[in-house]
């Protein structure tokens, strides 16, 4: 009898063990955007317990944090990646702060949006949707899954864990389970938001976000694994039982409710937990947020725990975890390149390529000087289109590089300005066209129409690939500004009678320097034009005096700027140094105000300019100052105002180039201002300058015989406060201005970018 008990007693326990030790579980993370981000914080939770996973099946974010996770990624790994600044930057298309995109950055200008058309070797052309940049992302996902893949030679179910991501194919409306091939570009694919992101083409297929057909596969994972026990983590948009009409959100998260198919609890089975984290508050977008969405994720999987560890008998200690994964990693080859493929790519554009992203026809690159060479090439607009994969040759025991074009160049249309209510209202319109031909192309125009200024500007910058990166721009700019028009309804300042033209035409040379800065070398002919006349009351009877400096203008600049916005910045630091010669011919021909005759006569002369602005994040608001000084050894001109308008001047705030203010400017000065900004509320702004201007010597006239002064004590203010709105077309502003000149008060209100081009002798 005690035979016959023992025996049973054996094979219960024997039973129990296989049912416990045999107990398979499987993972479902639904898509959602940056809501994803919680299945991060379900992982720690299921980890920190000793629940293992034996299969995961993820869709749009779900798939990309459990394509990280079957990487050997832990979960507190991923936590860390997906708080970092790196991975905030891969979602708004940045490059790293150590990498000097400041080279590659074109002028800033007024534009308000810009408009992108693809044209191929037939010229026809087609729009490009002004989609997300995902070009540092595309490399990232690559770089960061490429040995697991090398370990799993493509076959998922080889990865750390058996995994299986969603995509969609919409043109013949089907879900595609992607579980083998380049895992890096397999979760770009998952992840391809409509009107977010471009499709991936996979087996000649292009792949959508999963979430449009199949956002929680939880049926397909039970099905192809059948799992024991099914956990299913959802953070996509819930339906409504009630159409929340005064729900602003349902608006502003429109793109995701027609983008995500529903999900259904019901699909996970009896046998199985279901968690929901609270997001609520959280939108797809707010990836920013990233460190409070996967805390919802933990809080909420430590809240449902008691159920999951009683529903889950089987354990997997925390050394158990670690050991398995470095067994996986022990098989990872070094990330070292022997091989460049490229398709879609003209020879000479791959001549070229190859010269940025192997310079020095290296057998073998390693992945830190492939990325800095990656980052390089697609600074540049041209290959806004390229797509970069990762993969791992078996038979040469290293890693190839592939990239792949679209095959198209691209034309660049751009609109914008801005409407205020003084003459300074402008209308701009920007063109650029890019090509390459082992020498790459960037053509730039651009024209301004205003009461008050116009431009016309043509740049072409050809880039040499040979070694050392430089380039060298010829170029041509016309610009005119009338100050007669820049009268203001709001108040009854008064307009200087003054009309400026200047026409530069010549190379610029431009190479990077100290992995920050860009040196550059301008030579040009300048012709400059300053009409006035010498009173400050105009009469419509006066002819104006006619100032023409013709000659040669050099400079040489070293400067550098990451400032978050083209005006009212509050994040960044700029600097710049220029050294600018000047020697030409100066014509005066006087006019009815004139007490002086016609004279021609040579200048030649040299100025140094030094400038630096620098922001500061408070506990409320954001602090800035600015320290500009310029010396010029230029001698005076005609008279007293022909030489005052080819004086250095301080212009520190957004309108000041569109005014003449005499007291701020100075062959030799020193200024400096404070700046202070604070966000009201959602892109509310108030601002606040204060700046002083000290001249160390100025401008004298005595019996029309213009001069130095000897040093002099004065100084004189300027301030500005604003109350602003960010718009997508630039800042609505209400803004006060005082200056120490002789109409010290100005008030504006300005719609969009009241910008201008640099003045060549200012």
């Amino acid at each position: 009898m005690n035979v016959i008990k023992k025996l049973l007693f054996f094979i219960i326990f024997l039973s129990l063990h296989q049912v416990v030790f045999s107990q398979k579980v499987g993972l479902v993370l639904s898509g959602g955007g940056a809501k994803g981000l919680a299945h991060v914080g379900v992982l720690k939770a299921l980890e920190e317990n000793n629940i293992p996973i034996d299969y995961i099946m993820g869709t749009s974010m779900g798939g990309v944090v459990g394509g990280f996770y079957v990487s050997a990624y832990s979960p507190t790994e991923i936590d860390s990646i997906a708080r970092s600044k790196d991975f905030q930057n891969w979602i708004d298309g940045k490059f790293p702060d150590n990498f000097n995109t400041f080279y590659y950055k074109n002028d800033p200008n007024p534009q308000w949006f810009e408009i992108n058309l693809g044209v191929d070797s037939t010229f026809d052309a087609n729009l490009r949707p002004k989609l997300a940049n995902d070009l540092i992302l595309n490399f990232a996902l690559g770089e960061y899954t490429a040995n697991a893949n090398q370990v799993a030679d493509e076959d998922f179910s080889n990865l750390f864990v058996p995994f299986t991501a969603v995509g969609s194919e919409i043109f013949t409306q089907k879900s595609v389970y992607m579980d083998n091939g380049n895992l890096g570009q397999v979760l770009r694919a998952t992840m391809s938001v409509p009107y977010v992101y471009k499709p991936v083409k996979i087996k000649g297929e292009f792949i959508f976000d999963g979430g449009i057909y199949d956002n929680f596969p939880a049926s397909r994972l039970k099905e192809k694994f059948d799992p024991d026990v099914m956990i299913g983590v959802n953070v996509a948009t819930k339906i409504f039982e009630e159409y929340p009409e005064d729900d602003k959100k349902l608006i502003s998260n429109s793109l995701l409710f027609m983008i995500m198919d529903k999900v259904n609890p019901n699909d996970l089975g009896d046998s199985s937990i279901f968690i929901e984290p609270n997001t609520d508050d959280i939108t797809g977008f707010d990836f920013d947020k990233a460190g409070a969405i996967i805390d919802s994720g933990y809080a909420e999987a430590m809240r449902l725990m008691p159920d999951i560890l009683n529903k889950i008998e089987r354990r997997k200690s925390e050394e158990e975890f670690s050991r398995a994964r470095q067994e996986f990693k022990s098989q990872y080859k070094p990330l070292r390149f022997s091989e460049f493929n490229y398709e879609g790519f003209r020879p000479g554009e791959v001549r070229y390529i190859n010269k940025i992203l192997n310079p020095g026809n290296k057998s073998q690159v390693d992945i830190k000087e492939l990325k800095a060479n990656y980052y390089k090439l697609i600074a540049d607009p041209y290959f806004s289109g390229v797509f970069p994969k990762i993969v791992y040759e078996n038979e040469k025991e290293s890693y190839a590089f592939r990239l792949k074009s679209q095959g198209e160049q691209n034309i660049r249309l751009q609109f914008g300005g801005n409407v205020a209510t003084t003459g300074l209202s402008n209308f701009y319109m920007g063109a650029g066209y890019d090509h390459l031909n082992y020498f790459l192309f960037n053509h730039n125009t651009s024209l301004n129409i205003g009461q008050f200024y116009k431009s016309f500007r043509y740049n072409a910058k050809i880039h040499f690939p040979f070694g050392y990166q430089f380039y060298a721009e010829p170029f041509f700019y016309y610009n005119g500004w009338d100050y007669l028009n820049t009268g203001n309804f709001l108040d009854n300042r008064r307009v200087s009678p003054i009309n400026q033209f200047d026409r530069n035409y010549g190379v610029n040379i431009g190479a990077p320097i100290f992995n920050k800065m860009k040196i550059a070398l301008r030579t040009s002919f300048l012709r400059k034009v300053n009409e006035f006349t010498n009173r400050e009351e105009y009469v419509s009877s006066d002819t104006t005096d006619f100032s023409r400096f013709y000659g040669l203008h050099h400079q040489l600049s070293f400067n550098y700027s990451d400032l978050n916005e083209k005006l009212f910045p509050t994040k960044g630091f700029e600097m710049g140094l220029y050294f600018t010669h000047n020697y030409g011919d100066e014509l005066y021909i006087p006019g009815s105000t004139s007490e002086i005759d016609r004279k021609e006569e040579l200048h030649n002369w040299i100025q140094i300019e030094v400038g630096v602005e620098k922001y500061f994040p408070l506990k409320y608001g954001d602090f800035g100052f600015s320290l500009t000084g310029k010396a010029s050894s230029i001698q005076a001109f005609s008279n007293y105002r022909a030489t005052m308008l080819n004086t250095p001047a301080y212009q520190p705030t957004f309108e000041s180039q569109g005014l003449y203010l005499e007291n701020f400017r100075a062959p030799v000065f020193i200024a400096g201002g404070l700046k202070y900004q604070i966000e009201l509320f959602k892109n509310f702004n108030f601002r606040v300058e204060g700046h002083a201007f000290k001249p160390l010597f100025r401008w004298e006239e005595n019996e029309n015989i213009t001069s130095f002064s000897g040093l002099i004590p004065d100084y004189h203010l300027s301030g500005m406060g604003a109350l602003f709105y960010k718009s997508p077309i630039g800042p609505i502003s209400l803004s006060a201005h005082y200056y120490d000149d002789n109409s010290p008060f100005l008030l504006l209100f300005n719609i969009g970018y009241l910008m201008f081009n640099r003045k060549p002798l200012e």
